[in-house]
C-alpha cells in the first residue's frame, strides 16, 4: 500500500514578472497550477492518514511552504510523518548547475520545521546508452559532509537503476548513521531490473530502504523478496548485518568456524561444522611452479588446499555465511587478493569478506609479519571490496595494547572507507588499561572488534577479564573468535551478568 503521498512544489510565476511567492503544485518547466500547496494540504489532512512528502524545485518555495506546514502542525493538524525533499547536490551525467542551494535549503528547514526528516538528493539525468554513469564517492561523501552534523532523520533519494554499481559508496553512507536510510526512486522509462532491487534488500536491513518504484516492478519484486528459498547475492565488502546478525544483535552470537578436509583420493573435500558463521581461511603460497604464485589454505592437522578450490567448494554451500581470509604469509597478500577479485567478477563470491594480517608497522614492527602500509595499499589496489582485519603481534603484547600501539594502528588506518574489525587477544586485552576498545570502536562508525582466545594462550579463565571487558563496552559491534566451550563458557558469564 501507498505509505506517503507526494507533492512537487515551486511558487506561482517562478523567475517571471508575474511571481507571487505563492507555493503551488507545479514540476518544471510548469510555472502555473490550478491548485496551492494549502488547497493540497487541506485535502489530504481531511481525506488520508498517509505520510507527506514535499518536493521541492525552487528554493523560494521552501520558506513559505514550511511556513504553511508550522502553521497547520502548531493547530494540531499534521500529526503524521512530513519528509522534506530537494536535489541540493549535482549528481552523474549533469555538467550544469540545477540543483537548489544545500546551505540555504538546510539552514531553512532547521529554522522553521526541523521535526520533518529531512530527504537530500542528486540531480541524476539518465539515458542507457549515454547518460549511464552513477554516482560516485566524492558526490555520497559530499552529501554525508553536509547532513552528518544534523539532528533530523535523513533518507537520502537515489536512482534506483543507478544504485547496485554504486553500492559500495551506499553501504558506507547508511553506515554512517542510524539516523540515515535511502529511498529508491524510478522514472517509468528507467530499464530497472528486479535483481537491483533484491541486491539492495539483501545488503541492507529492512527499516533502511523505502520504494518509490512503478508497477509491475513493484509487484514482482514484493514476491521475490518474500521467497525465503531464492538465492541471495551478499556485498562482499558488507557488513554481517543482517545475513550473520540481526539489526542491533548481540555479536556473540556470530561464530568462527574452522573448515577440515576429506580426502578420497579424489579432489579433497572442504567440510565445515553443521552451524552458521564466518569461515576462517588461513592462506600462505604453495612452493611456486612454473612461476605461478597460488594461494593456499592450511587446515588443522595440517593439510592444504587450494585458496580457489576451497572458494569454489564454499561458493555452493547453503546458509548464512561468510569468509575470514587470514593472510598467514606476506606474500600471500597480493595473490589471494587477486584470487578474491578474479572470483567476485566471475560470480562466484557473493558473501561479507574479511581480510586480515597481523601487521608490522612503527610500534608493532615485527620481522615475518605483514607490513602495515603494504596490506592497506594491497587491499586498495587489487580488491577493496572487503572488511579490513588487522591484528597486532603477540611478541609487543607483553604489556597489554599500550597507548603507542593504539596510536600507530589508528594512525596507520586513518582515511580508510572500508568496515574495519580490530584484532585483540583476550588475555593482553585484559592487561590493559581500560579504554581501549571504546578509543577503537570510535574511530568509525562501521568499526567493529574481534576477539579472540584460544587454548593455546590458556584456560578460559586466562582470557575471562579480557572477554568481559570488551563485552561491557558494547554488545552489537564486538564479535568473539572462540573455540566452542570457551563459547559457552562466556555465554554462562553473560548470562548471569
Amino acid at each position: 500500500d501507498v505509505m506517503v503521498l507526494e507533492a512537487d512544489v515551486t511558487v506561482e510565476g517562478f523567475n517571471t514578472a508575474n511571481e507571487t511567492g505563492v507555493p503551488i503544485m507545479a514540476h518544471p518547466p510548469a510555472i502555473y497550477s490550478d491548485n496551492t500547496l494549502q488547497q493540497w494540504l487541506e485535502t489530504v489532512l481531511t481525506s488520508s492518514q498517509k505520510g507527506i512528502k514535499l518536493d521541492f524545485k525552487s528554493l523560494k518555495a521552501v520558506g513559505p511552504s514550511l511556513d504553511l506546514l508550522r502553521r497547520l502542525t502548531e493547530n494540531g493538524r499534521v500529526r503524521r510523518p512530513v519528509w522534506i525533499n530537494a536535489d541540493i547536490l549535482r549528481g552523474p551525467n549533469l555538467h550544469i548547475s540545477v540543483e537548489v542551494n544545500a546551505t540555504r535549503f538546510l539552514a531553512l528547514v532547521q529554522e522553521k520545521y526541523p521535526e520533518a526528516t529531512l530527504s537530500p538528493g542528486w540531480t541524476t539525468p539518465y539515458m542507457p546508452r549515454t547518460l549511464n554513469r552513477t554516482y560516485t564517492r566524492a558526490m555520497v561523501e559530499e552529501m554525508q559532509g553536509l547532513v552528518g552534523a544534523l539532528p533530523q532523520r535523513v533518507t537520502f533519494p537515489v536512482r534506483a537503476i543507478m544504485v547496485r554499481a554504486a553500492w559500495p559508496h551506499f553501504s558506507w553512507l547508511l553506515g554512517q548513521s542510524e539516523r540515515y536510510s535511502l529511498t529508491l526512486w524510478q522514472v517509468a522509462s528507467d530499464p530497472l531490473s528486479v535483481e537491483d532491487l533484491l541486491y539492495v534488500r539483501d545488503n541492507s536491513a529492512t527499516h533502511q530502504i523505502y520504494y518509490d518504484i512503478f508497477e509491475p516492478i513493484l509487484s514482482q519484486f514484493k514476491q521475490l523478496a518474500g521467497n525465503a528459498t531464492r538465492k541471495q547475492i551478499y556485498y562482499t565488502g558488507g557488513s554481517l548485518t543482517p545475513l550473520l546478525q540481526p539489526p542491533g544483535g548481540d555479536g556473540l552470537g556470530v561464530e568462527w568456524l574452522v573448515p577440515g578436509i576429506q580426502d578420497n583420493g579424489r579432489t579433497p573435500t572442504v567440510t565445515l561444522p553443521d552451524r552458521e558463521g564466518m569461515i576462517l581461511l588461513n592462506t600462505s603460497l604453495q612452493e611456486p611452479v612454473a612461476g605461478d604464485l597460488v594461494p593456499i589454505v592450511h587446515i588443522p592437522g595440517g593439510s592444504a588446499l587450494t585458496l580457489e578450490s576451497c572458494l569454489l567448494q564454499l561458493a555452493t554451500r547453503p546458509g548464512r555465511w561468510g569468509v575470514h581470509l587470514h593472510i598467514a604469509e606476506p606474500t600471500a597478500l597480493r595473490p589471494s587478493l587477486a584470487m578474491l577479485a578474479r572470483l567476485s567478477t566471475l560470480g562466484h563470491l557473493s558473501r561479507p569478506v574479511w581480510v586480515g594480517a597481523t601487521l608490522s608497522h612503527a610500534s608493532f614492527s615485527v620481522p615475518g609479519h605483514v607490513a602495515g602500509r603494504e596490506f592497506l595499499a594491497a587491499v586498495a589496489e587489487v580488491f577493496p571490496h572487503v572488511t579490513v582485519a588487522p591484528g597486532w603481534p603477540e611478541e609487543v603484547l607483553g604489556g597489554g595494547y599500550r597507548e603507542q600501539l593504539l596510536t600507530d594502528m589508528l594512525d596507520l588506518c586513518q582515511g580508510l572507507w572500508q568496515p574495519m574489525s580490530f584484532q585483540l587477544q583476550a588475555k593482553p586485552l585484559g592487561q590493559s588499561m581500560p579504554g581501549v576498545v571504546t578509543r577503537l570502536l570510535a574511530v568509525s562508525p562501521r568499526a567493529t572488534i574481534t576477539v579472540e582466545h584460544n587454548p593455546a594462550e590458556g584456560s578460559y579463565a586466562v582470557g575471562r577479564a579480557g572477554l568481559l571487558a570488551a563485552r561491557a563496552v558494547d554488545r552489537t559491534r564486538v564479535y568473539y573468535r572462540l573455540p566452542q566451550d570457551f563459547r559457552k563458557d562466556l555465554l554462562a558469564d553473560a548470562g548471569r551478568n
